[in-house]
């Protein structure tokens, strides 16, 4: 686990596994360490560099009204200049994969191939509603409220009446998070999702792209997701029947296997 610096913010992030550089960029609110279960298939294959984005983790936390996907993908591309890497694969999920689409997109010669997860191009009104609302409770309910507001939005209604042991299971880990974000970071990085527009950008991504979604999701529902495969040439989709907005969590296996095996198919080195 190491620091760079990137514009005068220190950027944390840590490397797990061997092969071909695989950057991880996490979604609002969450850092590195959230990409534990994926990483677990991932690192057998692939060097993992697992980012915590500005104002989450480990990272520098700016006292800023918003930041922008624009910054935070300044802050991937620093990472793996510090790293020498010249070429990664990405991966995002819903900000991260927003953050993924500035570098794939105005970066074109960095990127080998691309995985956008529950994400978006341009925010629609139900999505600015969502984060709005988000934002703007996060230092007003308690903790344990906001949390349980959080899990109600993200999780889909089929896993919640299935498997509501498991999301107690892991709010009751979240809580014991000893690198909780602060409130007003919280805010920045609602605002850099409120602010993102990469849709006349899409037109010159040329990695190879995977799009992954839920059929289910709140945040990312199927019009946001036929905007990013449609204005990505070639881009594939994979969906997650019954999936909400973590359906990379609710169908861990299936997701790791659809994502791993796009990964590997599009290594440089060729073949598996």
């Amino acid at each position: 686990m190491t620091d760079i610096m990137s514009g005068g913010v220190r950027i944390h992030y840590e490397i797990q596994g061997s092969g071909e550089p695989l950057v991880l960029l996490m979604g609002l609110g969450a850092y590195g360490r959230k990409w534990e279960k994926h990483v677990a298939a991932y690192r057998e294959h692939f060097q993992c560099i697992l980012i915590d984005n500005r104002g989450s983790g480990r990272s520098d936390k700016p006292e800023m009204a918003a930041y922008t996907t624009e910054m935070m993908a300044d802050d991937a591309l620093a990472v793996m200049d510090a790293l020498n890497i010249r070429r990664a694969h990405i991966h995002g999920i819903s900000m991260g994969g927003a953050i993924a689409q500035i570098i794939a997109a105005r970066h074109p010669e960095r990127v080998i191939s691309l995985v956008l997860t529950s994400t978006y191009a341009r925010p629609d009104n139900y999505y600015t509603r969502g984060i709005s609302l988000l934002r703007d409770s996060v230092d007003v309910l308690d903790g344990e409220t906001f949390a349980r507001l959080l899990q109600y939005i993200i999780y889909s209604a089929h896993y919640f009446n299935n498997h509501l042991d498991a999301i107690l299971a892991d709010a009751a880990a979240d809580a014991k998070d000893p690198l909780p974000m602060p409130a007003y970071a919280f805010k920045a990085q609602c605002n850099a999702c409120l602010t993102h527009d990469a849709l006349p950008l899409l037109k010159d991504i040329q990695a190879p792209t995977l799009v992954a979604a839920g059929d289910s999701d709140l945040f990312s529902t199927p019009e946001t997701t036929q905007s990013l495969v449609q204005g990505i040439e070639g881009a594939r989709l994979y969906l997650c029947r019954n999936g909400g907005h973590v359906h990379h969590w609710e169908a861990l296996e299936q997701f790791n296997d659809a994502t791993l095996s796009f990964l590997l198919n599009h290594r440089e080195g060729g073949g598996k």
